[in-house]
């Protein structure tokens, strides 16, 4: 069985499958939900109301439960055209 894509995870918390999702690019910056909240996560962190991506990474938001929770972007495979 394969490993399900960031865009087809259902909330691990409730199970739904309405969930909003946003990319983070490494060193982005975006305004804080919470004022100085130490971390976002594994991958993002917070100073007073600035949020910042440390890494490249998705955030996914269950609209029915307000559960979040972040993942690594696909890797995709790049395949050598021979000539």
């Amino acid at each position: 069985m394969s490993e399900l894509k960031p865009c087809e995870i259902p909330c691990p918390k409730c199970g739904s499958a309405d969930v909003s999702r946003s990319f983070w690019a490494k060193g982005q910056h975006r305004q804080a939900i919470e004022y100085d909240k130490q971390t976002m996560g594994k991958y993002a962190g917070v100073s007073c109301w600035n949020a910042h991506a440390n890494k490249d990474h998705i955030v996914h938001h269950c609209r029915c439960c307000q559960y979040e929770w972040q993942t690594l972007p696909m890797v995709v495979k790049r395949v050598k055209e021979e000539v």
